[in-house]
């Protein structure tokens, strides 16, 4: 909304500036002509401002078609949170929450541009850009219908890979960034504060009683 609001106040300004030529209230003159330069700057900042919602739109379509995919052709619709969004979500101490009825996906702030970020580089993907791309396969799962945490990482583990694809990451390094998840991120909850974490099961390995056997899984050998 901030966005839309510049490029409209950018774009009332550049009316205005053509108007001064043509009209003008009675003690003032008419303006000899368009300041072009004022022109051109307001311009460019109008275009640079509406691009900012029209490529979250946009994302946010692309995300929303890669998790309704995941989840089994179940509708998922996929929100990036603003600043302002996440200060008023209830949610906002989760990076990201779904509700397996709706469909809605909601990132907070800014973990959508964390995973654009990691789309430009999965070469060389951080820790929070992995993060970023198993958050996407965890909500999705929500959506698909799991609502135990563990299982839905575990879930969200073994598809890694398959969500790295989708968002057009090359098959080798798509299975290097979803295997380092799995052993540096994922693993290392079972060390949190001495105890697992709820998001992370002590049977989710291949072989494991949450292996689902997926031929395309994470740790295929395949």
């Amino acid at each position: 909304m901030f966005w839309i609001l510049i490029s409209l106040t950018c774009g009332w300004l550049i009316v205005r500036e053509f108007r001064s030529t043509t009209s003008a209230p009675i003690d003032m003159p008419l303006s000899k002509g368009v300041w072009k330069g004022y022109v051109y700057v307001l311009a460019a900042i109008g275009l640079i401002s509406i691009w900012q919602p029209i490529n979250t739109w946009l994302f946010q379509r692309h995300m929303s078609a890669i998790a309704t995919e995941l989840a089994d052709s179940k509708p998922a619709h996929v929100h990036c949170n603003s600043v302002l969004d996440t200060m008023f979500d209830p949610n906002s101490t989760n990076i990201g929450h779904a509700n397996p009825q709706s469909g809605a996906i909601a990132f907070q702030y800014p973990w959508c541009n964390t995973l654009m970020a990691y789309i430009r580089h999965p070469q060389r993907a951080d820790r929070e850009e992995l993060a970023s791309l198993g958050l996407l396969t965890h909500e999705s799962m929500h959506v698909r219908g799991e609502y135990n945490e563990a299982r839905t990482e575990c879930e969200a583990v073994q598809r890694n890979f398959r969500t790295a694809k989708l968002l057009g990451v090359p098959e080798r390094i798509a299975k290097r960034n979803a295997l380092d998840y799995y052993y540096t991120i994922y693993m290392s909850r079972s060390y949190a504060d001495g105890d697992p974490d709820r998001y992370f099961s002590a049977q989710c390995f291949p072989g494991g009683e949450l292996d689902e056997g997926l031929r395309d899984a994470s740790w295929s050998t395949h």
